[in-house]
């Protein structure tokens, strides 16, 4: 993965904050809003980050409505790219993963066993996720000219960091990545992008 242009860019990218309804749940394409703990813990962490010049966002409203909001108040552009979306748990969204188990015991027991080849009942694969993450990461690194947020969530961020660094599932598995956490690449020309902080929100 090397980026083509001949200026490093800072590329950031950042959770969502909590959002309402239950909590610990499959959460990829249902589009609860933001709380107010939620906007404040995705303002906290924006005030530890550099200045940026573009935002791109997930379409999700927990997202989306941030990103509009801080865009507007900077005068910068924001565009919404559909790669940047969560996994996409499809008859599973909402649903604790021990309710899961109970309606689809056998396919539930595969997802967990190989998520790579075994997707929710109309969801995707985590094949599929790393698949078009690697490539939105590709398009942004090609075309980013000024420091640029991704608004985006903790399962595109982890497949973010494994193709950077290598980490294989078992470890990707361990970033902890809670609501309004960050982290920040530096990709230079003719070179891998190189992760410079990462930021575990309390």
């Amino acid at each position: 993965m090397v980026k083509p242009a001949a200026e490093p860019v800072l590329l950031g990218f950042l959770r969502h904050g909590e959002v309402a309804g239950a909590a610990h749940v499959y959460r990829g394409r249902s589009d609860a809003p933001l709380t107010p703990l939620g906007r404040e813990q995705m303002h906290a962490a924006l005030a530890g980050l550099p200045p940026w010049g573009a935002i791109v966002s997930s379409p999700a409203r927990r997202c989306l409505d941030f990103a509009r909001e801080v865009a507007a108040k900077r005068g910068i552009d924001c565009s919404v790219d559909a790669d940047w979306h969560e996994l996409d748990f499809g008859a599973w969204e909402g649903l604790r993963p021990d309710q899961a188990a109970a309606r689809d015991a056998a396919a539930h027991a595969a997802f967990v066993r190989d998520p790579r080849r075994c997707a929710p009942p109309g969801g995707e694969t985590l094949d599929a996720l790393d698949a078009r993450v690697g490539a939105a990461l590709a398009r942004l690194g090609e075309s980013a000219r000024a420091p640029t947020l991704v608004v985006t969530h903790a399962g595109a961020m982890r497949a973010v960091l494994a193709q950077v660094l290598g980490l294989t599932d078992p470890y990707r598995a361990r970033v902890a990545l809670t609501p309004g956490s960050s982290f920040v690449l530096s990709w230079l020309a003719g070179a891998p992008p190189l992760l410079m902080a990462l930021r575990c929100a309390d």
